[in-house]
């Protein structure tokens, strides 16, 4: 019994840090951009919110052993693992925790812009913005169909989130991107 209220005073005590951390990351965030102006503001629904956070978890993957400097891509990625694990198993975490993936995916354009910077990695940082820009594009725009066959494809694997609709969906999605990326080699 004192093992289990150890463990929920721990778990109490991290969400408190996690709330305040993310609510200074936030307010800094807001001075920076309108609401109108963050990353998911035009999405239809929360629905489409989190196809495009389980697009980019998925897409991000191969890329994410490449780059394990990025800390952002790092918490990025781990918070919407439980995000989605969350949403799967119906847990009272999720609200909370889309709002912080919501957050760091809204921050993470400033990491990518200083590691793009650096010759060994700028092409594969290149290459995560492009994939970052189609998942919450490509997400945001889907048929309600397509977006609600992504959420009830949602599993896990291996104590993984996964979701099959979006493994066939890769090709379409790596062209894509290869074509985002051609949208950012002219602007560079």
């Amino acid at each position: 019994m004192n093992n289990n209220m150890d463990k929920e005073a721990i778990k109490k005590m991290r969400d408190e840090m996690r709330k305040e951390m993310f609510e200074e990351i936030e307010a800094k965030l807001l001075t920076e951009k309108k609401p109108e102006d963050r990353m998911f503001a035009v999405h239809p629904n929360e629905d489409h919110i989190i196809v495009s956070h389980a697009l980019f978890l998925i897409m991000s993957k191969p890329l994410a052993a490449k780059l394990t400097g990025l800390k952002g891509l790092y918490l990025l990625r781990k918070y919407e693992e439980e995000m989605l694990t969350a949403y799967l198993t119906e847990s009272e975490d999720f609200p909370v925790l889309l709002n912080y993936c919501n957050i760091l995916y809204d921050m993470f354009p400033h990491e990518l812009v200083v590691m793009s910077k650096i010759d060994s990695i700028a092409s594969k940082v290149r290459k995560l913005q492009a994939i970052a820009v189609v998942a919450a594009g490509y997400g945001g725009d889907m048929k309600d169909e397509l977006a609600d066959d992504i959420l009830d494809d949602l599993d896990f694997a291996y104590n993984r989130v996964c979701c099959p609709v979006i493994e066939r969906m890769m090709p379409k999605l790596q062209k894509m991107v290869e074509t985002e990326m051609m949208v950012q080699k002219a602007y560079l």
